[in-house]
């Protein structure tokens, strides 16, 4: 993964010089949305080689299952750019060998089933499609650097395409380049009937694109909230870095979310209103992941082995923390109100207070069993398990007041998101020890007995320094109330005048800082 400067480096030196010619070149075509079928026509320089090595990845970053895209192709014909058939081997499920009898480059054609509708998945439907990265682009073995060209062909009718992915340097309609496959497999393309709304954050353009069949739903005040949303989160971060950012808002009988370096492709449901709270904090969430985990991340998650899952015991880090950003950021915009936010957080630490995983798997443990014990985080077995997305916030909740706690309030987390991000972005990742040692400095203070407990150990977290810091409590309840219902935090009637400051400082907005980029 590159820094933001050097993959501009790479992409300015790849229009004006012979790496240009090296390029890889796609196209892609639906020829009958009827069939669901896309066609993906590949062309690859060989370099004098004897043969290519190809493969299409396993996983999606940032979906942390195996899907094993390769059953959904149908067919892989090799040729040379003349026409002379090649010889096509399969010695893996997701690589294929092509001798290429001395041509200087090699076409391989071949054809997608599209019928899924997850975030991680293609979908051709009568009006659009979904064609992300991983399950689409068939890549050459050691040849990610170069840069990848797609062009797009749509069917009768349709005009629009919606990605993240930068206009190929002719200027050719639906015609892209990507600096690397790493970049190119990080941008999903929706084909077909878009609607597009557009919002700035400090001179970054934002696009709301939606498709699929949204109904009633109320785009403009969804826009509305957006911005200052987007605004908030890029103002904690101190940073806007990106030139353009994409969602992909698609309405098709499905839910979820998955980011991206410069977009992120949700599914939503028509039913939803534009300003529930819980619709909100979804894609506060997907968007601060353009800085906390694409940008930000644990070492372990980057360069990609597309073929090999990685490992981390940091995801509480890069997902539960997220949610806590994007939560921060919906009460932060003014979108919600204090006790809509304080409704969430009671929410996360319910969900987990009411999971017996908690006292049988760590959060570490969580995290690094991700591909074994879950579906990317979720649906595992609650007795057996924890999941970093029910309390990773919870920590972030904890580790909040407690760094607040240490500094008289001076710093909280944006404090350590930030110099982490100043330090460990891009190409170089972060450690665990790297992470936590951040707290130390931000707190004048060791902060190994607290990560212990709550990330490497199963013991119940303590929100007494929390509750005093912000001036809250747990609102008494019967005794038969529900698990969840006794962690409802409300603000402490006889809460301080220092305490509702805390609180309120809290909850304000992130000025902007003197320097965007």
């Amino acid at each position: 993964m590159l820094t933001k400067s050097l993959r501009l480096l790479a992409f300015a030196l790849a229009l004006g010089s012979p790496l240009a010619a090296q390029s890889v070149h796609y196209t892609l075509r639906i020829d009958d949305p009827v069939q669901r079928v896309a066609v993906v026509t590949a062309r690859f320089p060989t370099a004098g080689k004897d043969e290519l090595l190809l493969f299409l990845p396993t996983w999606s970053p940032g979906f942390y299952r195996v899907e094993s895209y390769a059953r959904n192709v149908l067919e892989l014909r090799a040729a040379s750019a003349d026409g002379v058939a090649l010889a096509v081997e399969q010695p893996t499920e997701q690589r294929w060998r092509i001798g290429t009898r001395g041509a200087a480059e090699v076409v391989a054609t071949y054809s997608l089933r599209c019928e899924q509708r997850s975030v991680t998945g293609n979908q051709i439907a009568p009006s659009f499609a979904v064609l992300c990265g991983p399950p689409t682009f068939i890549a050459e073995v050691g040849a990610l650097a170069r840069p990848h060209d797609v062009r797009v062909e749509l069917p009768e009718g349709w005009r629009e395409v919606a990605t993240a992915l930068r206009a190929h340097p002719d200027g050719a309609p639906r015609h892209y380049r990507a600096a690397d496959y790493d970049v190119l497999v990080d941008a999903p393309l929706v084909l077909g009937a878009i609607e597009t709304s557009a919002f700035e954050v400090d001179g970054a353009r934002h696009e709301w694109a939606v498709f699929g069949s949204p109904g009633e739903f109320d785009h403009a005040l969804l826009v509305k909230h957006l911005q200052p949303i987007a605004t908030e989160i890029c103002h904690s971060f101190g940073v806007v870095p990106f030139e353009r950012y994409v969602f992909l808002a698609g309405f098709r009988g499905a839910n979820g979310g998955l980011e991206h370096l410069d977009s992120t492709l949700v599914s939503l449901h028509p039913r939803q209103t534009a300003d529930d709270a819980g619709l909100l904090s979804f894609l506060a969430h997907e968007y601060a992941h353009a800085f906390n985990v694409k940008r930000l991340r644990p070492v372990e998650l980057g360069p990609f082995d597309y073929e090999s899952p990685p490992r981390t015991a940091n995801l509480w880090i890069s997902e539960g923390l997220t949610t806590w950003i994007g939560d921060l950021a919906v009460v932060r915009s003014g979108a919600i109100g204090v006790d809509a936010w304080l409704a969430m957080v009671s929410h996360h630490i319910g969900a987990l207070q009411s999971s017996p995983g908690r006292a049988k798997q760590t959060l570490a443990e969580a995290s690094l069993g991700v591909w074994t014990t879950s579906t990317s985080g979720v649906g595992g077995d609650p007795e057996a398990t924890i999941s970093y997305y029910v309390k990773g916030p919870v920590v972030g909740f904890a580790l909040e007041a407690r760094l607040r706690t240490a500094t008289e309030g001076a710093h909280g987390l944006d404090e350590l998101l930030r110099r982490a991000y100043a330090r460990y972005s891009g190409e170089r990742g972060f450690t665990t020890e790297q992470f936590e040692a951040l707290a130390d400095e931000i707190a004048g203070a060791d902060q190994s007995a607290f990560f212990e407990r709550a990330i490497r150990s199963t013991a119940e977290l303590d929100y007494s320094e929390a509750l005093q810091w912000l001036g809250l409590r747990f609102a008494s309840t019967s005794g038969d109330a529900r698990a969840r219902e006794r962690w409802k935090l409300e603000i402490d009637p006889e809460a301080t005048a220092a305490q509702a400051e805390h609180l309120r400082r809290l909850l304000l907005p992130t000025p902007k800082p003197s320097s965007k980029r």
